[in-house]
């Protein structure tokens, strides 16, 4: 008879659970604003909508915004896929199939597994709590750090220009220096190709010269004509 009573307990606490986590339960659509015969556009649309004035870093000294936003995301999670959409259009469509079969299961009735947005908000607001804790030293440092990192970068921004402009003028000046020494070249070039000419010109008249002497005097050697008589 204990027994009997025990399950009979334990049946309508666990209905009365269900009840009003049913009862407290937010519908996904409502929470996104939008029918629950909407397409997948639109439910992408006004998640972006809503995920903008809901995300915490909006206002960080508002707690509750994690938790919207949380809520906001998991409708967004759940109606965003087919199956997953399916699962939950069913649910709503039989609010108490999930009691029913809960009760079922008298003998190995466990209770519902907590939630883990409490344990989150605290992790996420942890991280705030953290950055506020500094030391006016440690913001010094750090903001000592942040003007480094700034003076680096335009370091970074200056440097290619300051180098584009000094191998700019390098490249100009080499640039004159190789012409000014094509053009000297081209000039003694020029200046010993005139004077072999002229030498080729002057040697060449005397070869000539040369040759109509020797030429001479083998006639007059052959014809045996003294070199003082002329012909």
């Amino acid at each position: 008879m204990f027994f009997c009573l025990r399950t009979v307990l334990t049946l309508h606490l666990s209905s009365l659970y269900l009840l009003s986590h049913h009862r407290t339960a937010v519908n996904y659509y409502d929470l996104l604003g939008v029918k629950s015969d909407a397409s997948m556009e639109e439910i992408k649309n006004a998640f972006l909508h809503k995920s903008k004035k809901l995300h915490p870093d909006t206002d960080p000294s508002n707690p509750a915004l994690h938790s919207q936003f949380v809520e906001l995301s998991e409708a967004y999670r759940v109606l965003s896929k087919d199956l997953s959409r399916k699962e939950y259009d069913f649910k709503i469509r039989h609010p108490y199939s999930g009691i029913l079969h809960a009760l079922g299961k008298t003998a190995n009735l466990k209770p519902p597994p907590l939630h883990t947005t409490a344990q989150n908000n605290m992790r996420y607001w942890e991280q705030f709590h953290r950055a506020q804790k500094m030391t006016a030293k440690q913001q010094q440092q750090k903001r000592k750090d942040n003007l480094r990192l700034v003076g680096y970068c335009i370091i970074a921004l200056f440097c290619p220009l300051c180098f584009n402009l000094c191998f700019s003028n390098s490249f100009r000046k080499l640039k004159q220096v190789h012409n000014d020494y094509m053009d000297e070249k081209d000039r003694i070039i020029t200046q010993i190709y005139n004077e072999s000419k002229e030498r080729a010109r002057i040697n060449g008249f005397k070869k000539q010269t040369e040759i109509l002497r020797q030429k001479h005097a083998e006639f007059l050697e052959k014809y045996k004509i003294p070199s003082g008589v002329d012909k």
